[in-house]
């Protein structure tokens, strides 16, 4: 196994503890991924707790899905390597069950309520949050409605899906985890909002001042404008 696999299996294990011990998935729930280069991909093996992971809870495949060392990968594997295909960019992937965001995402209507933004750190931390319809888990249904969804919200770092959890990506694994926190501390936060009263969203002359200053514009200059 390369220095490079090694080193992404210890950080992998210790994102597994953080998501255990933080209740974002539960059992043997959940899986997660980094792409070490152009033909390999480490991701956790089938039916290990996230929380007692070990060197060899892990696989790596191809970006096809093939075997390449270790066990069986992952049965959300498709998942992952759609995340791949469709963001080149992207490096790490997360796929969790915290319960308010899989809340969430078994809520009808939810397109309509992510459409709008109530929180400006789903815009700076996730940039958009994306939404998929309803699949079979596992099957050949779940890379096509993932990829629906990432293009019709390209830019986002954080997908629901529909009746199953949540999904998060980044440059690094521990930059996917903290996503998934900021995705279900959100929720939380709008199911607070919805239970004290009707939510404040931002307008759309905010939401462009949002953009503005992740593009590095000066935050004063914005402000005032």
């Amino acid at each position: 196994m390369s220095l490079d696999a090694e080193k992404s299996i210890q950080e992998m294990m210790e994102v597994g503890s953080q998501l255990y011990q933080k209740g974002l998935l539960v059992g043997t729930d959940g899986n997660f991924s980094i792409r070490l280069n152009e033909k390999e991909i480490v991701i956790t093996a089938s039916g290990f707790c996230k929380g007692k992971l070990q060197e060899s809870s892990f696989t790596v495949v191809s970006p096809d899905g093939e075997v390449l060392s270790g066990s069986k990968p992952a049965r959300d594997i498709r998942m992952h390597l759609a995340v791949y295909r469709q963001r080149p960019d992207v490096t790490a992937v997360v796929h969790a069950h915290p319960p308010a965001a899989t809340g969430l995402s078994m809520t009808s209507g939810i397109e309509q309520e992510l459409s709008r933004v109530a929180l400006p750190e789903v815009l700076f931390n996730l940039n958009g949050i994306a939404i998929t319809e309803y699949c079979t888990p596992i099957s050949c249904e779940v890379p096509e409605e993932l990829a629906k969804a990432m293009k019709k919200t390209p830019q986002a770092d954080a997908v629901l899906l529909a009746n199953h959890g949540a999904l998060t990506m980044g440059n690094t694994i521990w930059e996917a985890f903290y996503k998934m926190e900021t995705l279900e501390m959100f929720c939380k936060a709008l199911f607070v909002s919805k239970l004290f009263g009707t939510t404040s969203y931002l307008s759309k002359e905010q939401v462009e001042k949002v953009h503005r200053l992740i593009k590095g514009e000066d935050p004063d200059t914005v402000a005032r404008s």
